[in-house]
């Protein structure tokens, strides 16, 4: 224990002059003041400095951290309170099937996700109510963060829909950081462990609605009380409101957008295969088990460049691709399209067809290749998936156009595979 220095022999304490006090600043009938007790001596004068400190000013510490998270907070909260607008707007999402509906892209996701067992057991029987369900959760996360309501319960529920976003409609993104969903999971997720430091709320104009004083109440149980209200009302404001807009969006959107809305009568006609697709039984003249081609086996997945063939001219007069014996059920080959320089592809499907599209993704033009796990063509760059074997339509991927059919023509007695005029 540190000893308190007295003033020297025959030197008297003067409280006007510092120099006479002891030692921790002291005075004579005070316990000595501490480093641990100067803040709260300082109010009281015990330290000997002036009790005037000062303040830190605006942007100072914590709160400088909050303001720099406002853009981030800002841009996270408008861009789900407009995805889940987009989704009611858009008339074609909220249907079970048919193109660009929220049915067909769970079924994309049962191919290519490695939660499909979940989204087969608790998605796809409900495609319409999971599509309303995803819309009204990202308008009330955007709520909450816009507004601070519930601020670390909707940055957390804006982290956990865009990691099951990653895991279904970004997973076939090939290299992940391609994918948008990473980087908004962990800016929300950043959102969610600093809070938003009671900056831009209006948390107090609830509390003032709600006749809650300015800090809790004294005592524990009242606190809890309190706090407990405090939630229960941000919660019912925020669903209220997200109901409402969701109401009023859908059906602004139906009377902006008449017509037809993508339902299962557009599906079926999507359906139906296209000119791009050649039977081998009709074109070969055998049964389909006659047909085993023996030549040198595809890579399973997006053709190398290695893997390119080049067309050559026919008989026929149309550029020939490959033959019969270089394709094998399940496989494909890269070919560039000599009428418009774009890169293409053949499959040959487990049914023996044998099918060609341009192998430009309709979204932003990235090269689609074929896996054969799935049986189906993958956009690597934002996850686009489209199916051979049904005129390229898609099912699942940020896009509602199929991929472009080539039409085929296949000799008989050579098993060339030429492309048709």
């Amino acid at each position: 224990m540190s000893r308190t220095r007295q003033p020297p022999p025959g030197r008297r304490y003067d409280p006007r002059d510092p120099r006479s006090r002891p030692r921790g600043g002291a005075e004579p009938g005070r316990p000595p003041v501490t480093e641990d007790d100067r803040p709260a001596a300082a109010g009281r004068g015990l330290t000997g400095r002036s009790t005037s400190r000062p303040s830190a000013g605006p942007g100072a510490g914590p709160e400088r951290l909050h303001l720099a998270l406002i853009p981030l907070r800002l841009f996270l909260g408008a861009t789900f309170l407009y995805a889940g607008l987009d989704k009611l707007l858009d008339r074609a999402f909220l249907h079970a099937s048919g193109p660009g509906s929220i049915g067909q892209q769970l079924e994309g996701f049962t191919h290519v996700s490695p939660v499909a067992p979940l989204v087969g057991i608790f998605a796809l029987p409900f495609p319409v109510l999971t599509g309303l369900l995803i819309a009204l959760l990202e308008i009330a996360i955007g709520i909450g963060a816009l507004t601070g309501l519930l601020h670390r319960l909707s940055a957390a529920g804006g982290f956990a829909l865009s990691i099951l976003f990653w895991l279904t409609a970004s997973w076939a993104t090939k290299p992940y950081y391609y994918g948008p969903d990473l980087p908004y999971a962990f800016g929300w997720l950043t959102l969610a462990l600093a809070g938003h430091g009671g900056l831009y709320t209006i948390e107090s104009w609830l509390d003032r609605w709600a006749g809650v004083p300015a800090g809790f109440p004294s005592g524990q149980g009242a606190a809890e009380t309190s706090s407990e209200r405090r939630v229960f009302l941000q919660a019912a404001a925020i669903g209220a409101v997200a109901v409402a807009i969701g109401g009023v969006t859908g059906v602004i959107g139906r009377v902006l957008r008449p017509g037809d809305d993508g339902g299962p009568a557009v599906a079926a006609a999507n359906l139906s295969p296209g000119v791009g697709s050649g039977t081998l039984p009709e074109t070969v003249g055998s049964a389909p088990g006659a047909v085993s081609p023996t030549g040198t086996p595809t890579a399973p997945t997006a053709p190398a460049a290695s893997e390119t063939v080049a067309p050559t001219t026919g008989s026929s007069g149309g550029p020939v691709i490959a033959t019969l014996d270089q394709v094998k059920p399940r496989h494909a080959l890269a070919f560039q399209d000599p009428t418009t320089g774009d890169p293409a592809i053949l499959v040959r499907l487990a049914s023996d067809h044998v099918v060609a599209y341009d192998a430009l993704c309709t979204h932003e033009g990235c090269t689609v290749g074929y896996d054969s796990a799935s049986g189906l063509l993958l956009c690597p760059c934002h996850g686009a998936v489209f199916d051979p074997a049904h005129a390229g339509e898609v099912l699942g991927g940020p896009t509602n156009q199929p991929l472009t059919s080539l039409p085929l023509r296949i000799d008989a007695a050579t098993g060339r595979i030429s492309l048709q005029g």
